[in-house]
């Protein structure tokens, strides 16, 4: 707009000049070079109306410059200054970011003393170079392969996508399972820090998840007969014992679920994903602790109805309390019960587990027994009840060779 009005008026003064010019060669040549009187008004008066034009599209001229000009010059103006603001600050938040992946890669390679180190190659290698046949598990963090070494060991490899995103809880899982050991904490045996790549290689669980057994339509044939869940109970109570009570300080998961709890060749389970646990000190209020506790009982009303509970939260817990003491107090529970376990004759066993299930659940936290307490009332319950391995369950073709793999995996 500003270059059409200056045009504009340049064209009005150049017409004006233009018509000035020849109005004053004609007025001469008519006129001749006699001063007479009426001609000199005439073009007096022309010259003052010349004036006037020139002045008004000069005037005009300017005042376009500044409406349309000056704020945009001032508006560039603003926006330098504010990138120049900016350009600090994205360089302090840069070298933040830079520092801490630096501090947490150093960390990694220290807490990895006692986790051996492993090459990418070789673990590139073992996964098919990641292939999708190979892909046994998808996470928040990552992807699960399958990794098979030349010796015909198996193991499983976390792939993390954003390791950036995740530094704290790859710090996490070596702190915790790298350092940790028991029969039913989920051995890490490596982990891979190369460039832009993060990878963690742990045992093979060769029976997948406790989720997928419970839940999963594939394995509804399959069906885990009640000692077997029992024996699950039992083995992540006794894990999670080990964890909150352990001489070394006391872990809290904070990510108890059936989808954590992975099952080896005999069905014995073993906790997995570490990677929101925390280091709580003995002299640490307690009450983080009984988060655990909750989502234990969480998991064994998994075991026991066959539903998914795991969306069962502390706000949910004043009905979900009202229903399980409706089920206790009436000895109505086969509503609840898993279908699978109706006439099994294990009625007792079921309702006893349903009454520490609900311990677990209390809505005051301060209320719900300590692991230590769950595994003893848990392990009580299987004295009455006989727990069977794996054995029972292995006959039936479809795991048959999954457990014959889970055997040729350790290093």
């Amino acid at each position: 707009m500003a270059v059409v009005g200056a045009k504009l008026a340049l064209l009005l003064i150049h017409i004006l000049g233009v018509a000035c010019d020849g109005y004053s060669s004609s007025q001469e040549n008519y006129y001749g070079s006699d001063n007479h009187e009426h001609p000199k008004k005439w073009d007096s008066s022309f010259k003052s109306g010349l004036v006037i034009g020139y002045v008004f599209s000069s005037v005009s001229i300017f005042t376009i410059f500044l409406s349309y000009c000056v704020p945009w010059a001032h508006l560039n103006k603003r926006k330098r200054n504010k990138r120049t603001m900016k350009t600090p600050m994205m360089a302090s938040l840069i070298e933040r970011q830079e520092k801490k992946r630096t501090e947490a890669n150093e960390q990694i390679c220290k807490l990895g003393n006692g986790v051996q180190a492993w090459s990418f190659v070789v673990i590139s290698n073992a996964t098919a170079n990641f292939s999708r046949a190979n892909k046994i598990g998808l996470g928040r963090m990552g992807t699960m392969y399958k990794a098979t070494l030349p010796d015909g060991r198996f193991f499983a490899v976390k792939r993390i996508v954003d390791f950036h995103q995740f530094e704290e809880q790859i710090v996490s899982e070596l702190k915790t399972l790298g350092t940790l050991k028991h029969k039913n904490l989920l051995p890490l045996y490596g982990f891979c820090v190369e460039s832009n790549t993060r990878l963690l290689v742990y045992k093979y669980a060769s029976n997948g998840n406790l989720f997928d057994w419970i839940h999963s339509v594939k394995h509804r044939r399959i069906t885990l007969p009640w000692p077997l869940r029992l024996k699950i109970a039992v083995g992540v109570a006794r894990g999670l014992a080990r964890i909150h009570h352990g001489c070394r300080g006391q872990v809290v998961h904070l990510n108890i679920s059936s989808k954590c709890i992975l099952l080896d060749w005999d069905f014995e389970p073993k906790l997995s994903n570490f990677g929101k646990a925390i280091l709580r000190s003995m002299t640490s209020p307690s009450g983080v602790l009984k988060e655990d506790v909750h989502a234990f009982g969480v998991v064994l009303l998994d075991l026991i109805t066959g539903m998914d509970c795991s969306r069962m939260n502390c706000s949910s817990n004043g009905i979900l309390n009202e229903w399980i003491g409706h089920l206790l107090s009436n000895s109505h529970f086969h509503d609840a019960m898993d279908r699978f376990l109706i006439g099994r004759r294990f009625e007792d066993e079921i309702f006893q587990l349903l009454k520490v299930a609900c311990n677990c659940l209390d809505c005051i936290p301060d209320r719900r027994p300590t692991m230590i307490q769950v595994y003893r009332d848990i392990k009580a319950i299987t004295e009455r009840c006989e727990v069977v391995g794996g054995s029972e369950i292995q006959t039936q073709p479809e795991i048959r060779y999954a457990t014959s793999q889970d055997q040729k995996q350790d290093p």
